[in-house]
């Protein structure tokens, strides 16, 4: 063999050992860093980072939060909110609906549209009567229209979690 080559050959392996060297220090590294989280690590991602955020529910925020996103018209607010993967839908006086989504459920209310806004208050006389003489509205968080008779009426359930939905084009279609 040549002396040319052998050096050759020898710095070859000595590029190559190096190489080795540090792809091993590099694993380690990220072996260790794997295995003792950082700082950094455990932070958690803020809230408007997160698709959906489920929030730490009770009666009074879903009240809340049915009459804000029902008087603002964002339906799309309350799918936080409302039982999955389905809930109890329907429309007074008709043969309308089977359980749905909250998807679609939230895509429904735009029946009462012309309604809006909704008086939530569960101490009105009206509302009261309702509840008193129409048991399937006894345990609702009734909304009537301020400006029409539309009706919305959310049974919430023991999670605060909102289960099914009632809405009428008028109120008056409930005995009172």
């Amino acid at each position: 063999m040549s002396k040319n080559f052998l050096i050759i050959l020898v710095t070859i392996f000595a590029v190559l050992l190096a190489v080795s060297i540090y792809l091993l220090y590099l694993t380690g590294q990220l072996t260790k860093q794997n295995s003792t989280p950082s700082p950094t690590a455990i932070v958690q991602s803020s809230p408007s980072e997160q698709p959906t955020p489920t929030p730490i529910q009770n009666l009074a925020l879903t009240r809340k939060a049915i009459e804000e996103n029902i008087n603002d018209k964002n339906y799309q607010g309350l799918i936080p909110y409302m039982l999955t993967p389905k809930i109890d839908f329907s429309l007074m006086s008709s043969e309308c609906c089977e359980p749905m989504t909250p998807q679609e459920a939230s895509d429904q209310l735009s029946y009462i549209d012309k309604g809006i806004p909704l008086d939530f208050n569960q101490e009105a006389d009206l509302v009261k009567n309702l509840k008193e003489k129409n048991s399937q509205l006894a345990d609702t968080f009734i909304g009537i229209s301020k400006n029409g008779e539309q009706l919305a009426a959310f049974t919430i359930d023991s999670q605060n979690k909102i289960s099914a939905i009632q809405l009428a084009v008028t109120y008056k279609l409930y005995n009172q």
